[in-house]
């Protein structure tokens, strides 16, 4: 072959650019609850992700780099794919998918503009950040009845700004329906922690549901509270261990201490009683001022 496997991945890395593994594609796979007649990624690289469904189902994929493309093209069946800029240049203007999967580069730099994919939103993705370029371009292409799977890099959840502006319309629009924290390591080629995005049109609940896949918890979430959490969808905020409640009974505290120092008060009149004993010193004088100690608190009482 012409292309060079290793050396695209070293040059992609370098982009933001990672390949899913077949056990997160597979995992990716596991939140599309139907086998769609059609399925599009608007990033597919090598079909990593468009792979994951059998030869029946008809592939869409757009991919910029086009030994990559060559690739996906053979190793998937039933495969239209497109080589150029997802952003610039995207391809089947005319249609719209039950499912998309995606794993789109990782807060590339773009030059924003203005077209129908994202004229809706307030804001457009700030030229350092191309993630939620990829992300409108998704939910345009995604049909009323759809359902998007996409993984991210877990500052979209929190960061602010342009990106804050676009999540809370996201949010308010109700278009997602669940953020899953992907924990570090499942990437071969990166330390970093994923995040997965879902997102619906026809959501019959403003709840969001978050996904611990480290802790093994979700959790339902209500609008209202993801609001006075100014719509940061850190899955942290949402989902964590509860540490057990421990009981203290403040007698059993108590009379716990009084032993304690009943004890150490017997061994220093030892020590004490010692050294009288090597020096010739009186042992009464030691009680004796002790014995007035006590006697002074009982007065109090």
């Amino acid at each position: 072959m012409a292309y060079n496997i290793k050396s695209i991945k070293e040059e992609f890395k370098k982009k933001g650019i990672f390949y899913t593994p077949p056990e997160l594609a597979e995992l990716l796979k596991t939140y599309v609850n139907f086998t769609p007649k059609e399925i599009y990624d608007p990033t597919c690289g090598d079909g990593a992700l468009l792979n994951v469904f059998g030869d029946e189902v008809v592939k869409f994929g757009q991919e910029i780099n086009e030994d990559q493309l060559k690739v996906a093209e053979q190793r998937l069946k039933n495969f239209n794919g497109y080589c150029g800029d997802t952003l610039k240049d995207p391809a089947f203007k005319d249609k719209k998918f039950d499912c998309i999967l995606a794993n789109p580069p990782f807060s590339i730099k773009w030059q924003p503009f203005v077209d129908e994919r994202f004229q809706n939103c307030p804001e457009l993705a700030p030229p350092s950040k191309a993630d939620y370029a990829f992300l409108l371009h998704i939910l345009h292409y995604l049909s009323d009845d759809g359902i998007a799977v996409t993984l991210n890099f877990p500052g979209i959840l929190y960061r602010g700004n342009k990106e804050g502006k676009i999540r809370q319309w996201l949010i308010e629009n109700n278009y997602i329906e669940r953020v899953v924290n992907i924990p570090p390591d499942t990437f071969v080629d990166t330390k970093i922690a994923t995040a997965l995005v879902i997102f619906r049109k026809n959501k019959t609940t403003t709840d969001i549901i978050f996904e611990d896949k480290q802790l093994n918890k979700e959790r339902v979430v209500t609008l209202e509270e993801i609001k006075e959490n100014s719509f940061n969808l850190s899955v942290s905020n949402y989902v964590f261990e509860e540490k057990p409640i421990i009981k203290i009974d403040p007698l059993e505290l108590q009379t716990k201490a009084r032993n304690q120092m009943i004890e150490r008060l017997k061994k220093d009149i030892m020590v004490d009683f010692m050294v009288c004993d090597l020096e010739g010193y009186d042992k009464k004088q030691y009680l004796f001022d002790l014995l007035k100690v006590i006697y002074d608190f009982e007065k109090e009482i």
